[in-house]
């Protein structure tokens, strides 16, 4: 029985005699087991692929814990899980035998047709052996193995040059941490062996996990094609999953999956039910959630901006704050900390209007005007909460600092605005049918797309990845930021002559939603050109839409019909049924 608990007769080939497994009869191991498959009468039966799939299910219930029930599996097969060679590696690497287990390699390696990746395996190894050396406190055999078998691979010079110095700490807990390494019992030998089976053929050394991480990629598939799915559950390309929200973790990770069928997500699990009806005055010209997901800002063409409350398992928005703005609210911009926003008009607008919402009652915090004669429509803040950026038809784009210093560049007529992450700068789409990227720190340009028609708005994915350009006349367009390529085109909603806003939303992105002049909200995937959704509700223009940025579970959209809706799944989340819908009115 080995360190790790492998018996050989379990993961080797059933009647393989250990006597056949020693350095100096390769070639018979060949005989009995090509590429881990054994030759018996059994096996011949069988497929390759077959093979391979009862390998890799035996694999699985071995890592389960059901040993005989492999053990059985192998005998009924005739045909072992690994290579045996690779079974005395891992049960030499798991048992700290680095002579033996170099012995192994040499007879390995003749299976790794690439010389560098044989020396790679090689310094590994090597490489254990000595830290393992140094951990026991054993420096003089350490830097024998360092001085005659690490120095003349002449292999990763880099790492050659920090080995010597382990060789001065005195504690084995300083090693770990200078190494960055786990130790001996800490999983490193596990993951030394998880490096070297990506130079051995998979035939040889199964890599780790293997049907948990097909069945994954599995469901991970299904969940990409349903068209409802609207929870983090992608699978990375080794086949780890992850899930970038709380709030949409356990019950719909990819691991809670069922796999006795194909997975569909219900229409009634998707927001596209109107829960609450919150009524203005005049028309409502945007609505913004901020980066928190727990607060809605809503603004009308009377002046009047309203800051609501969420909460996320009512699916229910309450009156927080009422501001009165001195002109038509066309924009509206939160914060990185959801401290303030910023608002400015649609026409007619000289300034931008900073106002602090942490308080009961909001204040101004600044107001951001350098002439009466400026027409300041669209505003964006920089993701580290410095400036705001803004600008208008009338030739300005500003970046401003709270502290009332700014940078003007001179000449660019502004149709939207969206800042960047990492000081990447800020995209404009201006008057001359472009979205052109600039950098204010060193005033360099350049043009990120030209197109035919006008850019009446534009959004961006959390990644940065992709833009959505809403074209006059022409609906919706997907941009790859990075070359300015057309990633796809939407068709269905109606946008002429009004300005009609849209973004991207649910989890990961993979959803748009935009108002349309039909009266309807329209609702794509993000890789499918036609509609998924057409929700009807309002009797009016549909000019603004937002998805809420946390709670991917709903968004809102707003209307010349004076109404703002909030849209949500019919399921609810155990709320009594009289509480599930409600309007207010203000």
């Amino acid at each position: 029985m080995y360190t790790n608990g492998c018996n050989n007769s379990i993961l080797g080939s059933n009647g393989t005699n250990d006597n056949l497994l020693n350095s100096n009869n390769l070639n018979n191991v060949k005989l009995l087991q090509q590429n881990g498959h054994s030759s018996s009468d059994n096996s011949a039966k069988i497929s390759p692929h077959q093979l391979d799939t009862i390998r890799v299910i035996g694999q699985h219930l071995y890592e389960l814990g059901f040993r005989k029930t492999v053990e059985q599996l192998i005998q009924e097969v005739g045909s072992g899980l690994e290579h045996p060679l690779s079974l005395q590696l891992r049960a030499a690497i798991l048992g700290g035998s680095w002579d033996k287990a170099m012995n192994i390699f040499n007879d390995l390696s003749s299976l790794v047709t690439n010389e560098n990746g044989k020396k790679e395996m090689k310094y590994l190894i090597l490489e254990q052996k000595y830290l393992e050396l140094l951990e026991k406190g054993d420096q003089m055999r350490a830097l024998l193995c360092l001085q005659s078998e690490i120095t003349p691979l002449q292999h990763c010079a880099s790492r050659l040059h920090v080995l010597p110095s382990y060789l001065m700490i005195n504690t084995a807990e300083e090693l770990r941490k200078q190494a960055g390494w786990s130790g001996s019992e800490g999983g490193s030998r596990q993951l030394l062996i998880n490096k070297i089976q990506a130079f051995l053929p998979s035939t040889v050394m199964l890599p780790p996990n293997r049907l948990e991480i097909l069945l994954k990629q599995a469901v991970s598939y299904q969940t990409e094609k349903c068209v409802f799915h609207n929870h983090h559950s992608r699978v990375t390309a080794n086949g780890t999953s992850s899930t970038a929200n709380q709030s949409d973790a356990s019950p719909y990770h990819v691991t809670n999956v069922s796999l006795l069928e194909d997975h569909v997500c219900s229409k009634d699990s998707f927001p596209a039910e109107t829960k609450q009806i919150l009524e203005h005055q005049d028309e409502v010209l945007d609505c913004t959630w901020s980066h928190s997901g727990l607060h809605l800002a809503t603004g009308a063409n009377d002046g009047s901006l309203y800051i609501w409350k969420y909460n996320p398992q009512r699916y229910q928005l309450v009156e927080d704050k009422l501001i009165s703005v001195q002109y038509a609210v066309g924009q509206i911009a939160w914060s990185p900390d959801d401290s303030m926003i910023a608002v400015c008009g649609v026409e007619k607008c000289p300034e931008v209007v900073v106002w602090n919402v942490t308080g009961t009652e909001a204040e101004v915090k600044c107001r951001i005007s350098q002439s009466s004669e400026d027409l300041l429509t669209c505003c964006v803040w920089s993701h580290d909460s410095r400036y705001i950026y803004t600008g208008g038809q009338h030739g300005q784009f500003y970046r401003y600092e709270m502290n009332g210093a700014y940078t003007n560049w001179e000449g660019v007529r502004l149709q939207a605005v969206l800042s960047l992450r990492n000081n990447k700068g800020v995209l404009a789409a201006d008057s001359h049918k472009r979205v052109r990227s600039y950098r204010f720190d060193d005033n360099t340009d350049e043009t990120i797309c030209d197109l035919e028609y006008q850019i009446m708005n534009m959004a961006a994915t959390k990644d940065e990845k992709y833009l959505l350009l809403t074209l006059a006349k022409q609906g919706l367009l997907l941009v790859e930021l990075e070359t300015g390529t057309t990633v796809e085109k939407y068709y269905g909603c109606v946008q002429s002559d009004y300005q009609i806003n849209s973004c991207f939303g649910g989890a990961n992105d993979e959803f748009i939603v935009c108002g349309s002049e039909d009266n309807l909200v329209y609702v794509y995937r993000r890789d499918c050109s036609t509609p998924i959704l057409k929700l009807a509700g309002h009797s009016r223009i549909v000019s603004c839409v937002s998805w809420n940025p946390v709670y991917h579970d709903c968004f809102v959209s707003g209307s010349d019909d004076r109404t703002v809706r909030l849209w949500a799944p019919s399921i609810s989340k155990d709320v009594p049924e009289t509480q599930q819908h409600s309007s207010v009115s203000v």
